[in-house]
Formats: C-alpha cells, sequence, structure tokens
C-alpha cells in the first residue's frame, strides 16, 4: 500500500489547496498569532437558576454531543433521580457504559426508531387481523398501507416522540442525546410536518382502539399523536434547555450557526454552545497557532470551551468532570 507521510499542520486542513500541500508531505508551519487572535478569550456562561428538566444536547455528527450529555447526566444524578435519552441511531451512548454501569439514580435508555417503524410497518396489519378476527377491513388496511407508503421524512421518530413525553409528564430530569443535525430537525418539526399525516392514521386506528393489543405498535403511535403536543410545547418553554455542540472548525461552525437560526426560526432558545476539543492554551508554536484561528472562527459564538486533552476521558469520574453544570445556562 502507498502511505503518505503527513507532517502535522498548524493550519485548519480547511481548503483544498492547504489539504493538498498537507497530503504532499509539505508542513504547513505554524503562523504568529495576531495581536486579536491571541487575546482572544473564550467566556463562561452561568446558569440562570431556572431548572430545566429537559436537557437536550444537538449538533454536527462527530462533535462530542454523547460525550457532552453523559457528563451532565452524571452529574445530575448526584443529586436526583435522571434518565438520560438517546435517539440517535448510533447509540454511541452505549459505548460510554460498557465497561462501568451507570450509577444508581442514572437511567439510560436507548431508541432504535427506524427499527422499530420497520417492525410497525411490516407488522400492523397483522396486528389488527388478528384483533378483529373476521371482520372485513379491507377498505382501512389498503388506507393504512398507503399512508405508511406516503409517510413524512421522519416518522420513524414518532417513537422517541412517545417516550420522551411520557418522560416529560411524569417529571422527569431528562437529558436527550440526539441524532446529528438534520434529524433533529426532523424530530422537533414532526408535530408541523406530521401533523395531518398523523391524524389521518389516528382516524383509522381509532376505529379499532377496543381491539388493538395492549404494548403493541398500533397502540404506541396512538399515543404518539397525543404526545406531538406535549414534546412540542415544552421544546419552547423555559423547561427545556437546548444546549449545541460544535467543534472550533469553520465548517462545522458554519452548520452550527445555520442549526442556531434554524432553531430560533421554530421559537426555541438554545441555552449554550459548547465548543469542544479546542486547542489548550500552552507554549507550544503550533497549538498557539491553531488555537488562534480557532478563537476567530468561533468569533461571535457565546461558548462553554472544551479543552482537547492528552488522554480522553474514559471513566465516568473523569466525564463528570468534562463539562461543569454551572458553566451551563
Amino acid at each position: 500500500l502507498r502511505v503518505v507521510d503527513a507532517p502535522r499542520a498548524c493550519v485548519p486542513l480547511d481548503t483544498a489547496a492547504r489539504i493538498a500541500t498537507w497530503s504532499g508531505g509539505q508542513a504547513l508551519l505554524p503562523v504568529p498569532p495576531s495581536a486579536s487572535r491571541g487575546q482572544a478569550r473564550v467566556p463562561v456562561l452561568h446558569r440562570d437558576g431556572g431548572r430545566a428538566p429537559l436537557i437536550v444536547f444537538a449538533g454536527k455528527g462527530g462533535v462530542g454531543k454523547t460525550t457532552c450529555s453523559a457528563s451532565v447526566a452524571l452529574q445530575l444524578a448526584r443529586r436526583e433521580k435522571v434518565t438520560l435519552l438517546s435517539v440517535d441511531p448510533a447509540h454511541s451512548v452505549r459505548d460510554v457504559f460498557a465497561n462501568q454501569s451507570p450509577p444508581p439514580n442514572l437511567t439510560v435508555e436507548t431508541i432504535d426508531t427506524r427499527a422499530k417503524w420497520r417492525h410497525f410497518r411490516d407488522t400492523l396489519g397483522e396486528q389488527i387481523d388478528r384483533a378483529i378476527g373476521g371482520l372485513s377491513i379491507a377498505y382501512d388496511s389498503e388506507a393504512m398501507r398507503k399512508l405508511i407508503e406516503v409517510a413524512p421524512p421522519g416518522a420513524d421518530e414518532l417513537f422517541a416522540i412517545t417516550r420522551l413525553a411520557d418522560l416529560i409528564a411524569e417529571g422527569k430530569q431528562v437529558v436527550v442525546d440526539t441524532a446529528p443535525t438534520g434529524h433533529f430537525l426532523r424530530l422537533i418539526d414532526l408535530p408541523k410536518t406530521a401533523g395531518d399525516w398523523v391524524h389521518e392514521f389516528m382516524r383509522i386506528l381509532l376505529r379499532y382502539r377496543e381491539l388493538i393489543p395492549a404494548g403493541t405498535l398500533g397502540e404506541e403511535l396512538l399515543r404518539a399523536s397525543r404526545a406531538l403536543h406535549l414534546v412540542d410545547e415544552t421544546l419552547k418553554s423555559d423547561r427545556c434547555r437546548i444546549v449545541v455542540v460544535t467543534r472550533p472548525e469553520r465548517i462545522v461552525v458554519a452548520e452550527t450557526k445555520r442549526l442556531l437560526g434554524e432553531l430560533d426560526a421554530r421559537g426555541m432558545r438554545a441555552g449554550n454552545v459548547i465548543a469542544n476539543y479546542l486547542t489548550p492554551q500552552n507554549d507550544c508554536p503550533c497549538d498557539r497557532s491553531m488555537r488562534g484561528y480557532e478563537m476567530e472562527v468561533l468569533q461571535g459564538l457565546d461558548v462553554v470551551a472544551i479543552e482537547r486533552r492528552d488522554e480522553p476521558p474514559v471513566a465516568l469520574d473523569e466525564l463528570a468532570s468534562l463539562l461543569p453544570l454551572d458553566s451551563l445556562r
């Protein structure tokens, strides 16, 4: 195999020219930081004192949402019962607790929405057929099959909405690890985009509500229709804090700003932006160069910084210390 010996880059690899130079084996040397870069500082934001029973971590894939959500959940679990809910299809949160069990006050749940949707789609007709025996529902069965075929994007997220609504209704403290930006926006848009579709589906299912077996996916979708309003209302209230996680890279920050704009357009307010994996301050010329570029990229955002560590946090105690609760608002 051909191996490229690419040296460390002391400037961001965010243009085609820089990537070509770097991959060709040429070093990209530190650039002395300008006065503005050298003096830039990351503010630390403090909570406004209100308790948010729902904390949602959002952002681009790979920025550290799972790590940050687990850190906050572990800290909250020291004083109250907490549910850490993963609606990300990757379910990286399971890896966090692969070697250590969560503390007694912390419940970790994962929802495979895609698998549940496939199962629902493939078995709903059979469930109803079994429930009502010899009755003929040919017309409604065909209507439901057609509705499934024209389901709006993100319809599988209804199953996540259902569980989230249950936890909200129970008054539980919930920390949510979401899927990357596009999936997250589909999730919060479900009350609008899936409204008519859900109502039509419910109109048919409600005819057989007495016959749909308890615990089946048909029953779960019935509950999802009622859950949409509750979740939408909570996301737009002061009972929810949306924490956006980013990395100090030009392309990632651009998506972060778009996400913040989308949240604002939907009447939702992001409480914090977490800048993860920021180059630490030290005497290394390369690190100083990179930090200068990173601070320029982060201008215009009020962020809480998590600096890059030589060893990533693995033990739960280390993870809990990564993002102090008093830095959130």
